[in-house]
């Protein structure tokens, strides 16, 4: 068997090749900070609707609120399991954060928004009536 040499330094080469990794994976290395982000905004019938995607939380554990610029939707769980008479060894412990702001685009009328939860999908409506005063631009 050979003898490896000690080298402090090896450490911290292995935690600066794990932080690589994190940044390559834009953060999707953590589960927590990309599993319940997903959020979509779009048009339809006349309603703007933002749909996010909340699967471990519960209605009660959600707070949303609208203004005319911006849409704000939180929500945290905390959760512990004990079981009494055990010696503890390990003890389960979860918190779930999940906060997002985006900004409404004009013509959103977000005073009549109306919010819904069903199977872990929040869904948020409100009117939408979509500037007209856009044009196309000639490139020269």
């Amino acid at each position: 068997m050979q003898t490896v040499k000690y080298n402090p330094l090896r450490e911290l080469q292995n935690m600066e090749q794990e932080m690589d990794k994190l940044w390559e994976s834009g953060w999707s290395y953590f589960p927590g900070a990309s599993e319940y982000s997903a959020l979509d905004l779009y048009e339809e019938n006349g309603s703007l609707i933002a749909e996010v995607k909340l699967p471990v939380f519960k209605k009660e554990e959600i707070t949303v609120t609208a203004d005319k610029h911006t849409l704000d939707v939180t929500a945290e769980h905390h959760e512990e399991e004990e079981k009494d008479g055990k010696r503890r060894y390990f003890f389960r412990e979860s918190n779930n954060r999940y906060s997002r702001r985006i900004t409404l685009p004009d013509g959103a009328v977000a005073d009549k928004a109306a919010a819904q939860f069903k199977n872990g999908v929040l869904k948020i409506s409100m009117p939408f009536d979509a500037p007209k005063d856009t044009k196309q631009l000639e490139i020269k």
